[in-house]
C-alpha cells in the first residue's frame, strides 16, 4: 500500500502527499469492523464502487445473479411459442396474457407479434415451396428447354406466318383525269366556208374535270385527203390554270394529237381577223404511212376577255398552196350558235359580228 505519491523532476522524487498512518487505538476499531463485514458476508469493494447504493448481502446478490432478465425470459417465451404454432399449424392458441406485476417492453410486444406473423407465413407458403423446388431440381433442365421450346414455336408462329412475303408490286400513281370528253356535244359554234363545200364538220368537245373550261373542235376534211384540211378548236376558260406555252410548243402539241409531227416550222406573224389578231406562221407536218404536206399554217389567238383561245393548223387542198388570206377568211367565218349562261361570250361574239372580214369580202358568210 502506497503511502505516498511523487512525481520526478531534477534531483530526485518530490513527495506530492502523504497518508498519515492510523493510530493504535483507530486500528483496532478497523479491525474491529472488518470482522463484523467478514460475518456479514459483505464484499466493501464491488459494493462500494457503485455510485452512493448501500452494499447488498451476499445472498441476495447471489438470488439477483441466478434469476434470468425479463428480455432472457421474453425470448424463452417467444421460442416456445413458436415451436407450439408450428407443431399444430391449423391451430391458432391465443397469446398467454401478460403478468400483471410483469413490465412488457413496447419493442419486445412489437417483436412477439412480427414473430408470430411470420412463422404464419412460413407454415403456410413452406409446403408448395418445396414442392416446386424439388420439382425444378429433379425435372429443372427438361422443364427450361420445354419452355424454351413454347417460346420458340410461338415466335416462329408469328414471324413465319408472314414470311418470307413476297413484294407487293408498287401501285402506279393514277393521275387524275384533267379533261373528259363528252359523248354527245351540243354544238356551240359552226363554220360554213365554200372552201370546205357543204359537208357539216366533225364535231367534239371536252370539259375540264376540276375547273370547268370547254374546249370545242372543228375537223373538216382529212389530213392526207385531196381537199383542204382544218382544224380549228375554242377553248373558254374555266377556273382553272391555264399555263402559257410558246407558239412552236402549242403548234407540236395541238399536231401531237393527231399522230402528227411538226417537221418545219416558220416564225409567225401577226394576221388581223374581226376577232383580233391571230398568230401564224407556215408548217410542214409528217403523218402516218410517210404522208407530208408542207402547204399548212399554224394559228392561235389568246383573247384575255372573255378568257379564250383559239388555235389550230389549216392545208391548202393537195399540193396546192395555203395563202394566209385562206386562213383568215376560214376563221372569219366561225360563228357562235348558243352562249348558254355565258354572257361574256355572247357579248364578244355580238362584238365581232359587227366587224367585216377584209378576207371574205367577195364570199357571202351564213349569218
Amino acid at each position: 500500500m502506497a503511502d505516498s505519491t511523487t512525481f520526478g523532476g531534477g534531483g530526485g522524487d518530490i513527495p506530492l502527499f502523504v497518508a498519515e498512518k492510523p493510530r493504535r487505538r483507530e486500528r483496532a476499531h478497523i479491525d474491529t469492523l472488518r470482522a463484523r463485514v467478514r460475518e456479514l458476508g459483505l464484499d466493501i469493494k464491488s459494493n462500494w464502487s457503485e455510485a452512493g447504493r448501500p452494499p447488498e448481502p451476499q445472498a441476495v446478490r447471489a438470488e439477483r445473479t441466478a434469476r434470468k432478465p425479463a428480455s432472457a425470459e421474453w425470448v424463452d417465451r417467444l421460442a416456445s411459442e413458436y415451436r407450439e404454432d408450428i407443431a399444430a399449424q391449423a391451430r391458432r392458441a391465443p397469446a398467454p396474457a401478460p403478468v400483471e406485476d410483469e413490465a412488457v417492453h413496447p419493442l419486445a410486444s412489437g417483436a412477439y407479434a412480427a414473430g408470430r406473423a411470420a412463422f404464419a407465413l412460413d407454415g403456410a407458403l413452406r409446403p408448395p415451396a418445396v414442392l416446386l423446388s424439388g420439382l425444378l431440381s429433379s425435372y429443372g433442365g427438361l422443364a427450361l428447354k420445354g419452355l424454351l421450346g413454347a417460346l420458340l414455336l410461338l415466335a416462329g408462329q408469328g414471324l413465319l406466318r408472314d414470311w418470307p412475303k413476297p413484294a407487293e408490286p408498287a401501285s402506279p400513281r393514277v393521275r387524275p383525269v384533267a379533261w373528259v370528253e363528252i359523248a354527245k356535244p351540243y354544238p356551240l359554234f359552226d363554220l360554213s366556208a365554200p372552201l370546205f363545200g357543204h359537208a357539216p364538220p366533225l364535231y367534239s368537245a371536252r370539259r375540264h374535270a376540276a375547273g370547268g373550261g370547254r374546249e370545242d373542235v372543228l375537223t373538216f376534211g382529212q389530213f392526207g385527203g385531196v381537199k383542204p384540211f382544218l382544224r380549228l378548236g375554242v377553248y373558254r376558260h374555266g377556273i382553272e390554270d391555264v399555263a402559257a406555252s410558246p407558239y412552236f410548243v402549242d403548234m407540236a402539241r395541238r399536231a401531237s394529237v393527231l399522230g402528227l409531227g411538226v417537221s418545219e416550222v416558220e416564225l409567225p406573224q401577226a394576221l388581223p381577223t374581226r376577232f383580233g389578231d391571230l398568230e401564224s406562221g407556215g408548217l410542214e407536218l409528217s403523218g402516218p404511212e410517210g404522208v407530208r404536206r408542207a402547204n399548212c399554217r399554224g394559228f392561235r389567238l389568246e383573247i384575255a376577255t372573255p378568257a379564250l383561245t383559239m388555235g389550230g393548223f389549216m392545208c391548202g387542198a393537195g399540193e396546192d398552196a395555203l395563202s394566209p388570206a385562206d386562213l383568215v377568211c376560214a376563221v372569219d367565218r366561225l360563228d357562235l350558235v348558243s352562249a348558254g349562261q355565258d354572257r361574256a361570250l355572247a357579248d364578244f361574239f355580238g362584238a365581232a359580228s359587227g366587224r367585216k372580214s377584209r378576207a371574205c369580202a367577195d364570199s357571202p358568210r351564213r349569218k
